[in-house]
């Protein structure tokens, strides 16, 4: 069995319903095991965390979507975490110390090649969602 993956998808606010939706339908994830956050300076797009169980199936059907990782209540890629710390690999490198308290409520992530580091709120009640828009 594939170990499951924490994956990352930006999300136009308009579109959030249908895209729970689809979640919900075309890749059989609950709401429970959905995450959505609002992500300082983007006024547009949600980010919506889920795991699946096999990435090579779903990730080429989702747009805007990342492998993500968390650690402390940040979310990052091992890419972007790379570039931050100047390491050629984190997870080989012990020297990278990293004091996760400080990246508590971020997400880091590399956006056209270049590093991205923002705040984000999680929605913790997914309804307001649904009157919101």
């Amino acid at each position: 069995m594939n170990k499951s993956v924490l994956v990352g998808t930006f999300v136009n606010k308009k579109k959030i319903l249908s895209f729970l939706e689809q979640l919900k339908d075309e890749f059989h994830v609950t709401l429970r095991k959905i995450h959505v956050y609002e992500v300082e300076n983007n006024q547009s797009e949600l980010l919506v965390t889920f795991r699946v169980d096999d990435k090579e199936k779903y990730l080429p059907k989702l747009k805007h979507s990342t492998v993500l990782h968390v650690k402390n209540g940040c979310l990052f890629s091992i890419n972007a975490l790379n570039k931050m710390l100047n390491c050629e690999d984190v997870e080989k490198n012990k020297e990278c110390v990293i004091d996760w308290e400080n990246f508590r409520n971020k997400l880091i992530i590399l956006t056209r090649g270049e590093l991205v580091m923002s705040n984000i709120k999680q929605i913790e009640d997914l309804s307001t969602l649904f009157f919101a828009l």
